[in-house]
């Protein structure tokens, strides 16, 4: 009898013990700790009833259903763009969405390698928008900020997946009564200074000139040389015009008349200032070529020293000096709204169509030209 009472004590020990192990599913499968009710409680990015399969990353939806007026966009597993591997705790996201949780929105062929793929509040601080001004830097905090990406395309290169060549621009050479762009520069200083200039074409370069010389404002007629001389040296002749029966870009000494534009042909016009001995006044016309026409982004004017090791360019910088670029109109003009039309700055001079694959414009009978600016027949 003793040994059954053992046996039978020895069995409901056995009992005992698989019911206090394996109460909780699984023993949590390891990932988790068993609790009251035999519950699991999972550890991080662990789930089910056994803590058997892994959690995906949470990144905020790219579409759910609004709780409120304007209140959308809260946090889902794989951003509901995608489907969890639970094995992995890896997304499978849908086409066009990558990164952990999906939280991206792919740029198209990879900009195709002439370009940047960067987050929209990226794109948002342009530095290509430098048309009237400098720079805009314009903040962007909706809630797909770092979501949503776009190519930033390479010079010369445009489209949205920055696949497509740009062709020449020009004036369309039927239109007349326009006038090619002129700037004016102010630098108000006492002493002679240094600086560098830096322009922004239409095709997305930004080129930035050989450190400039200005002597006192008394001798304006040579820094506005110098001046000349370092914007021609710009490469791939951007301001120094090879087309035939073209001007050159010229920098002259003079007094400058701020010309506020308002439209395309319009705007308003302070008196003109007297070129004064306080300060360098310099007017610069640009050349009536490809590239060059039309409305062009304002010179930028840099006398920030820049003198550290390795700096390009080197310029020992302007001091205390100011500086004050805006679009001149020449002539004694009174205060007030005056039409001025530019010339235009249209691919193919509005004369062509532009062949994406080669950047060529392909003219019109009776055009020819790099940027189908020049009439060679009337027809």
């Amino acid at each position: 009898m003793a040994g059954r009472w053992v046996k039978a004590l020895l069995g409901l020990s056995a009992l005992a013990v698989l019911s206090v192990e394996g109460a909780c599913p699984n023993k949590c499968s390891g990932h988790g700790s068993c609790g009251a009710n035999d519950i699991c409680s999972c550890e991080q990015n662990w789930i089910n009833s056994d803590c058997s399969a892994r959690q995906c990353p949470f990144t905020r939806a790219w579409q759910d259903t609004a709780s409120y007026n304007n209140d959308a966009h809260y946090y889902a597993e794989c951003g509901n763009r995608g489907i969890c591997d639970r094995s992995t705790g890896i997304c499978q996201c849908d086409e066009t969405f990558v990164g952990s949780g999906c939280r991206r929105l792919k740029c198209p062929s990879d900009c195709s390698g002439h370009g940047k793929c960067q987050f929209i509040e990226d794109l948002a601080v342009s530095t290509d928008k430098r048309v009237g001004g400098n720079p805009l830097f314009i903040d962007y905090t909706s809630w797909d900020r770092e979501k949503i990406q776009g190519c930033r395309c390479d010079p010369g290169w445009e489209g949205h997946g920055c696949n497509h060549r740009v062709c020449p621009q020009g004036d369309d050479p039927l239109t007349t009564g326009q006038y090619d762009m002129q700037q004016g520069i102010t630098i108000t200083h006492s002493a002679v200074i240094k600086f560098v200039i830096r322009y922004a074409d239409p095709y997305g370069n930004l080129w930035t000139t050989s450190e400039i010389t200005s002597g006192l404002p008394t001798a304006d007629a040579t820094t506005c040389t110098n001046i000349e001389t370092a914007l021609r040296r710009i490469p791939n002749f951007a301001l120094s015009s090879r087309v035939l029966n073209s001007n050159e870009i010229s920098v002259k000494p003079g007094g400058v008349g701020a010309y506020t534009r308002t439209g395309p042909t319009t705007g308003t016009v302070a008196a003109t200032v007297a070129d004064i001995t306080t300060a360098t006044n310099c007017i610069v016309t640009f050349p009536a070529a490809p590239g060059t026409t039309g409305l062009q982004s304002l010179l930028e004017v840099d006398v920030t020293p820049y003198t550290a090791a390795g700096s390009q360019p080197i310029s020992a910088g302007g001091g205390a000096a100011t500086v004050v670029v805006v679009e001149h109109i020449p002539g004694s003009n009174a205060a007030g709204a005056l039409a001025r039309p530019l010339t235009e700055l249209a691919t193919c001079s509005n004369r062509g169509v532009c062949n994406a694959e080669t950047g060529q414009c392909q003219c019109y009978a009776g055009h020819k030209g790099l940027a189908c600016e020049l009439q060679e027949a009337l027809v």
